[in-house]
């Protein structure tokens, strides 16, 4: 035998026998923490310790969660809970013992978590609820209720409250009853005048009408006028008297209440002065003499309701006038379903750790039970306020931002049954990348990439500017194409085969990495911002095809008008125009353009074509909001919006409120043919008009299926700088059939093609007026 050849099987094998050591090494020391690695330990050390501080900080995140959103103290709300977490994840991240880390933890959460047990599964220990009973013999039980969950002011209608306590403004959306009006076109540049009679021992009761102009007005409280309602016993007559704009869309009237008590309201009248002759203008059911009603979703008949920690009673006991007036009571709750005292939520939060957090507590005016010594909480609070949060590049901050979004979305997304994502994995994954970020960029990506994995049409991370490539690119015929160019270097048909000496394909996937939603909307979005960076000053170098020849160009990112949600630069026809009657009776509207004002100009010419073609691939400043009612003959509804109530952590039990809207018919009723144009960027208030669209039957689609997403937005703030966008709750199709990430697809599906671009023929269109000759 070779000696050579000897020499080296020796040496393989003494190579095979170290490295199985060090690995059966490595194996056991997982499992022991007391264990001493040997001199061989040091090849794997620092992965080693990468990963024991993940395990730390995923073991923080998790109690974190469940004190944060589930646990009602009064010392847990003297938290600041961004600070708290950066703190929290300085504090365990070196920690090499499981003994030490139980320690850590209960020295950081047990002056703000009463009844908290950590310890270790081996050694488990039992729940005694008496040692959180309160002396107080009138003390009520106090826990969590999350309608969605308030995160902050941008939460729109989500709340989260704790039972038998105070409601503090900002938590809760203070409407609470109210009636709506719909293109009021005979009351626009009209006196108008709403009244009311009241008693109440509230202090925080208003009268309110509000003209609005788009939905996002109502919700912003832009031109509310309100008055407010004094504490009395005797009834009072209350009035608002105001002119409404010419441009209103729709008018919200009625009263809301920000508080603890009841108030009693009777006698409306909503009057227009007609030639200064006061008439009315809505008689329906203002003094409450429908009587009582069952409805969950409509508990007063003809007025809507939307702050459900209110009860509300249709009575005949001591009304103003008639028969019945209308009682609204403080309940303590957002609804009848809470943990009851005794409930703990008793987890595995990892390292071999289980955690008891009690959710439900005592309270008194005073304060839940039992306190924490004073002098322990004064000491936490101190030192979270040494902690300094900024938006410049910060690990520590960066680690704690991951630990709150992932908790928000772990307790309160609603679409984890519909998605497969093993959530916990992305924690693991996320806190690892983001030990490896260097710079600011570095984490918007990493942030980015953990929020896509819920394939969510909203989940979008605000915070970073990119600037794009000064063109359109679509994927045809299995190629990226450009489709439109502000560059003279680049045409229309040029195929891109390489960015940055990558190939075009690999760029789009990881691309798609960072974009959350339906595969369709991923993609979609992904070409929108396909070769976009942060760096304003740096150029791409782009390889592309013209005509069967390669050649290369180098192109200046220099576009900020792009987003992941719009592109604006197209080439296509009748992109500027608002309404055009492209061929005698057929109309074509772009809805991105066209505004209500030019759509009512042209209603009657509309409603007695021989078809009508909405383009909706520009957005819709005319929305089918403004559409629909012109296309029923009866009033018609959109699907229900599902709120989740939650009142458990980990969604166990998660429960749903319902509501839904309706749509009322208008005059002219539409003769003509409607098509309309989708892609996926209709998403959300599009979604719900195509729901209704699909479900009566009232229009033919054209082209590409919608994005399969809806309901309303929640946004989360981070201590990064960062803000995440998520779905807050569960939207159905009108049959019960799953939406998210399917989408509504078109009647006649187009596929567009290289040729056509390279011809400036527009595939969609073209498919639209072939439908609308028929």
């Amino acid at each position: 035998m070779n000696k050579h050849f000897l020499k080296g099987l020796i040496v393989a094998v003494l190579i095979l026998i170290t490295t199985f050591y060090i690995f059966e090494r490595y194996e056991s020391s997982r499992f022991n923490d007391n264990s001493n690695l040997n001199i061989w330990s040091f090849i794997d050390a620092n992965q080693i310790s990468t990963n024991r501080k993940i395990q730390n900080i995923e073991t923080f995140a998790r109690l974190y969660g469940y004190v944060r959103w589930f646990h009602p103290s009064d010392e847990a709300q003297e938290i600041d809970w961004d600070k708290f977490a950066v703190f929290g994840v300085q504090k365990v991240e070196n920690i090499k013992s499981t003994t030490e880390l139980r320690d850590t933890l209960y020295r950081l959460f047990s002056p703000i978590v009463q009844g908290l047990q950590i310890y270790e599964a081996s050694k488990p220990e039992l729940f005694n609820s008496e040692i959180i009973l309160s002396p107080d013999p009138d003390a009520k039980p106090i826990a969590w209720q999350h309608f969605g969950v308030y995160l902050n002011d941008q939460s729109n209608i989500y709340k989260s409250i704790r039972t038998n306590k105070s409601v503090v403004g900002a938590e809760v959306d203070n409407l609470v009853v109210a009636k709506y009006i719909d293109y009021p076109i005979h009351l626009r540049n009209k006196e108008v005048k709403f009244s009311g009679h009241f008693k109440s021992n509230n202090r925080g009761v208003t009268l309110f009408i509000q003209p609005f102009v788009s939905l996002n007005e109502i919700l912003s409280n832009n031109k509310i006028h309100k008055t407010i309602i004094e504490e009395s016993k005797d009834w009072i007559r209350y009035e608002i008297t105001l002119t409404i704009p010419k441009e209103t869309t729709g008018i919200v009237y009625g009263f809301e209440v920000d508080g603890d008590g009841e108030v009693w309201a009777d006698d409306f009248e909503f009057l227009v002065n007609n030639n200064r002759k006061w008439e009315p203008a809505d008689t329906v059911n203002m003094g409450f003499e429908h009587g009582k009603t069952e409805d969950e979703v409509m508990p007063i008949a003809d007025w809507r309701t939307s702050a459900t920690f209110l009860s509300f009673e249709v009575t005949d006991e001591n009304p103003f006038s008639g028969k019945y007036c209308l009682k609204v009571n403080y309940t303590g709750k957002l609804f009848e379903r809470m943990p009851q005292f005794g409930e703990i939520t008793k987890k595995n939060i990892g390292r071999n750790l289980i955690c008891t957090v009690p959710l439900t507590l005592l309270t008194n005016e005073a304060s839940t039970y039992p306190k924490t010594e004073i002098s322990l909480l004064e000491q936490l609070k101190s030192e979270i306020s040494n902690i300094k949060i900024s938006r410049e590049f910060n690990s520590h901050v960066n680690l704690a931002s991951v630990v709150i979004a992932w908790n928000v979305l772990q307790h309160f997304f609603p679409y984890f049954d519909v998605i497969d994502t093993d959530w916990d994995k992305v924690l693991k994954e996320t806190m690892k990348q983001t030990l490896t970020n260097k710079q600011k960029n570095d984490f918007f990506v990493t942030l980015s990439q953990m929020i896509a994995k819920l394939n969510d049409g909203h989940g979008v991370v605000y915070g970073e500017q990119m600037v794009h490539l000064p063109i359109r690119t679509e994927y045809i015929e299995k190629k990226i194409v450009i489709t439109a160019s502000e560059n003279d270097v680049l045409e229309k048909g040029d195929i891109i085969k390489k960015i940055d000496g990558r190939p075009v394909m690999s760029v789009l996937r990881e691309t798609e990495k960072i974009i959350s939603g339906s595969p369709q909307l991923r993609k979609h979005r992904a070409l929108n911002i396909l070769g976009s960076k942060f760096n304003s000053n740096e150029e791409t170098r782009l390889l592309i095809v013209r005509n069967g020849k390669s050649q290369n160009v180098i192109i200046k990112n220099n576009s900020r008008s792009k987003s992941i949600f719009f592109n604006p630069i197209d080439e296509r026809q009748y992109l500027n125009e608002t309404i055009v009657e492209i061929e005698p009776g057929i109309y074509y509207v772009n809805t991105g353009n066209c505004m209500v004002n030019d759509f009512e100009q042209k209603i009657n010419e509309l409603a007695d074509a021989k078809a009508v073609i909405y383009d909706c691939r520009n957005g819709a400043q005319l929305s089918f909001f403004d559409i629909v009612p012109y296309l029923i003959e009866k009033p018609v509804i959109s699907t229900w919006w599902n709120v989740p109530q939650i009142v458990f952590p980990d969604r166990k039990e998660m429960e749903f409120s319902k509501s839904n809207w309706d749509i009322k018919p208008k005059k002219p009723l539409f003769n003509s043919k409607t098509i309309i144009i989708n892609v996926p960027s209709v998403v959300s208030a599009g979604e719900t008009m195509m729901d209704i669209i699909d479900h009566y039957n009232l229009v033919t689609t054209v082209g590409e299926s919608t994005a399969g997403c809806n309901g309303n937005l929640n946004y989360i703030n981070l201590p990064c700088g960062y803000n995440v966008m998520f779905t807050g709750m569960r939207v159905l199709k009108h049959d019960g059939s799953q939406l998210y990430l399917k989408g509504f697809k078109p009647d006649y599906p187009v596929k567009k093609t290289i040729k056509a671009v390279k011809e400036g023929r527009d595939d969609f269109l073209e498919k639209a007026l072939e439908v609308a000759r028929q």
